[in-house]
C-alpha cells in the first residue's frame, strides 16, 4: 500500500544532524529577538531585562562593567548539536566601553549561540552569557563609559563591587575590570578557594563575572536584575577560577586607640 513518504529535508535533517526546518526557524527566531533586545539595551538595567528573560537560560544576569557599541550583527544557519542548535552571530562593533573608557576601534566579533528546547515547543539560550551589544544608535558612550567608573557611584558593576570589598578590608589595589583581572598584579591564582578569595566565571577561557567567597558555599557578587546576591557557586556558568589578594599588603584599619594615640602626637607636635 502506498504510504506518505517524508520530506526530503526532514530526512536529511536526520541523517545529517541538522535541526529539522521548523525547529531551526523557532530556534533562529529565539536568537534574533534576543539579539534585538540586546541591541535595544534590555540587559542595561534592571527594569528592562524581562524583555530578555523568557529567551534565557540563566536567571541572574551580572552586573556587566563592559558594553559593546554595535552597528548591526548577522546570524548565520542553525547548526544541530546533540540536543541544541547553535547559531552564529557577527557583531560589527564600533566601540568598546568600560570604566576606563572609550576604545573605538571598529571590528567583527563573531560568537556562537546555543540555543536548547525548553520543553514547551520554544528554545532559549544557554550560558555564559557574553556582555551586552548594545546599537550605538541607542546609547551615548561617553555617558556609559562615566556610569561604569565605580568611583561614580551610581551603577555598581560586578568588579566595582568586589573592589569595594577589597577596599574596606584593607587592600589598596585599583580596580581592575574582570576581564584584566587574571593579570592584574596584587593577585594570585588559587586551586581552592578561602573564605576573602575572588571567583572568576569563564567563557571560553575569558572571565565575564566575578563574585566574592563568602562562604564554604556561597559567593556575593553584584547582579544586573538581582542586585547584590549572595548564591552557592554554581547559579553562574562557566569554569570557575580562584584569585587571592597577596602580593600587595593590606592595610589594617585603625582601631579606636591607635587613631587616639595619632591625634595626641599631632596635637603635642
Amino acid at each position: 500500500p502506498w504510504r506518505r513518504r517524508a520530506p526530503l529535508a526532514a530526512l536529511l535533517a536526520v541523517l545529517l544532524g541538522w535541526p529539522a526546518p521548523a525547529a531551526a526557524a523557532d530556534a533562529l527566531r529565539v536568537a534574533r529577538a534576543f539579539c534585538q533586545a540586546d541591541g535595544r539595551g534590555a540587559r542595561l538595567g534592571a527594569g528592562s531585562w524581562s524583555a530578555v528573560a523568557p529567551m534565557v537560560a540563566w536567571s541572574l544576569d551580572p552586573a556587566w562593567d563592559r558594553i559593546h557599541l554595535i552597528s548591526g550583527f548577522q546570524l548565520g544557519d542553525p547548526r544541530r548539536r546533540g540536543d541544541t542548535t547553535e547559531i552564529e552571530v557577527q557583531y560589527t562593533i564600533v566601540a568598546d566601553v568600560t570604566a576606563a573608557g572609550v576604545v573605538r576601534e571598529p571590528h567583527v566579533e563573531t560568537r556562537t549561540l546555543t540555543l536548547e528546547p525548553t520543553g514547551d515547543g520554544s528554545w532559549r539560550l544557554r550560558g555564559p552569557p557574553a556582555p551586552p551589544f548594545v546599537f550605538a544608535s541607542e546609547a551615548d558612550a561617553d555617558a556609559l563609559a562615566e556610569l561604569l567608573d565605580p568611583a561614580n557611584g551610581q551603577y555598581l558593576s560586578n568588579s566595582g563591587f568586589v573592589w569595594s570589598l577589597l577596599r574596606d578590608a584593607g587592600w589598596e589595589l585599583p580596580h581592575r575590570n574582570v576581564t584584566d583581572l587574571p593579570s592584574a598584579p596584587g593577585y594570585g591564582a588559587q586551586r581552592t578557594a578561602n573564605v576573602g578569595d575572588l571567583a572568576l566565571y569563564y567563557d571560553h577561557g575569558t572571565p565575564y563575572h566575578v563574585a566574592m567567597v563568602e562562604s564554604d558555599d556561597r559567593v556575593v557578587s553584584a547582579t544586573l536584575n538581582g542586585g547584590l546576591r549572595r548564591t552557592p557557586f554554581g547559579a553562574f556558568a562557566g569554569e570557575i577560577r580562584y584569585l587571592r589578594p597577596g602580593a600587595a599588603t593590606p592595610t589594617p584599619a585603625p582601631t579606636p586607640d591607635s587613631t587616639q594615640r595619632r591625634g595626641d602626637t599631632e596635637k603635642e607636635e
